[in-house]
């Protein structure tokens, strides 16, 4: 059966990510999906690389976006979806066929807002590292569940969802953050309505960041943004988040 007008817009902000952004979009495609149409949205900080290259092989719609920033990135990607579900997700991270269906049927619960879904380790790692990103992808699994369940939900963006109706009626992502913008977007979530945890949604993501960065220093930056945005309801402490191409 073909449909005309999507359903879930799956939006994925990038800038250098030629590498990753052709698996992650295959991922998308390769979605076990029956009850519509999935878009994919691939909106790209004017990456001098050949990231919107390979994105347009793949993707429905690609962007190209002049200024940088996760958070304008995302919600000019909003903006353009057509589908009344958003699924926001990493260039670096790709999902297990059924992800997509899991995170759809989650909303057919009218007081669920938002849904994150559950993170592994994507990348072949030394020993030391793998048990590392065991620990923190189990960790942030565990803190989003926790989170969610007293009504104040802490959502990685790596793979989060929401109504679209919602997302608009909170103002989307802060895109004068330059980091934390996803701890802010789960604030406003959670005072507005249900968000959980959907265990059988499963994504797979790359540690690479903390491990080129240095997992002392990114935990230490993590803490101290928690700290900031979520309960000061104040900005992040640094003003600019280093690109993993930089560290």
């Amino acid at each position: 059966m073909k449909y005309s007008k999507p359903i879930v817009s799956v939006i994925i902000p990038t800038y250098c990510e030629e590498h990753t952004i052709g698996g992650c979009l295959k991922s998308i495609k390769n979605q076990e999906f029956k009850e519509g149409r999935i878009e994919s949205i691939v909106v790209d900080s004017h990456s001098p690389d050949n990231t919107r290259v390979v994105a347009k092989k793949f993707a429905d719609k690609v962007i190209d976006l002049k200024a940088r920033g996760v958070g304008r990135a995302r919600n000019i990607g909003a903006k353009n979806a057509e589908g009344k579900i958003l699924l926001f997700v990493d260039a670096d991270t790709f999902l297990e066929k059924h992800f997509v269906a899991e995170m759809y049927q989650t909303f057919n619960d009218s007081r669920i807002v938002c849904v994150a879904g559950v993170l592994k380790n994507l990348e072949r790692l030394t020993p030391a590292d793998r048990l590392f990103a065991i620990f923190h992808y189990g960790f942030l699994n565990k803190l989003s569940t926790v989170t969610a369940y007293f009504g104040f939900p802490l959502f990685p963006s790596v793979c989060v969802g929401s109504r679209k109706s919602v997302f608009e009626k909170v103002g989307g992502f802060a895109e004068d953050m330059a980091c934390a913008e996803d701890v802010n977007f789960s604030r406003k979530m959670g005072e507005i309505g249900k968000c959980i945890v959907n265990k059988k949604a499963k994504a797979y993501t790359s540690v690479r960041r903390i491990t080129n960065c240095g997992k002392g220093e990114m935990y230490s930056m993590y803490f101290k943004n928690y700290v900031r945005v979520f309960l000061l309801n104040q900005k992040p402490w640094i003003s600019e988040f280093p690109h993993i191409k930089t560290l």
